[in-house]
């Protein structure tokens, strides 16, 4: 039999790295780094996620809809738009909302006693108080090789073929600590690396 795909010949469906907030994987690939509870809904409280891009931010405020329900709105996209207020709304990209904007949400939000989750860049836990919301501000943890290694693991084991006992890949810490101070500490940036070394690994 010819394989045709080199993906298949290393007994992957398909490069394990496809960006993550596209498919299915948030879930079945999730590493608990201690942020896993997701938060209570309609408690008139603003939750930030805080760190400089890449580190997962996106992640957890999918990871966290998916057991809560609720608006998801990324202002990468919708910058002129007033954030949508609902029990529990997710907004990302959050120093992108113009500040006009942003105060009239919450002011909704405190109204509504909702709970509101933003991913953000810089601070905005003061807007959020000016208008009598309950703040709580989490730091996303800096990437590690451990953590870095077993989420590449799961990702691996997650697009392996059904007929395939191993895969025909040897990735090790020394590899992954090469990545990661490539990526520097951008679990983005990581996967896109991680990426391109199973593309060398099935030869293209």
């Amino acid at each position: 039999m010819i394989i045709d795909d080199p993906y298949h010949i290393l007994g992957l469906h398909h490069n394990p790295f496809i960006s993550e907030e596209i498919d299915e994987l948030i879930e079945t690939c999730w590493i608990d780094r201690g942020l896993s509870q997701s938060p209570p809904v309609k408690a008139k409280l603003f939750i930030q996620l805080q760190g400089v891009p890449g580190t997962g931010k996106t992640s957890h405020l999918l990871y966290w809809q998916r057991q809560t329900g609720g608006v998801y709105v990324n202002y990468r996209f919708q910058k002129w738009r007033i954030p949508p207020v609902a029990n529990i709304a997710y907004w990302d990209e959050a120093q992108a909302i113009p500040i006009p904007l942003l105060l009239i949400a919450l002011c909704q939000a405190a109204t509504k006693q909702s709970t509101i989750i933003v991913a953000t860049h810089t601070d905005l836990s003061w807007a959020a108080r000016s208008v009598g919301l309950r703040v709580k501000i989490i730091k996303i943890p800096i990437l590690d090789v451990d953590t870095l290694l077993l989420w590449a693991k799961q990702r691996i084991q997650a697009a392996k073929l059904p007929n395939v006992e191993q895969v025909n890949l040897h990735l090790t810490p020394d590899i992954v600590q090469e990545i990661l101070v490539k990526s520097e500490n951008s679990w983005r940036a990581a996967a896109v690396y991680l990426h391109i070394w199973v593309a060398k690994e099935a030869g293209l």
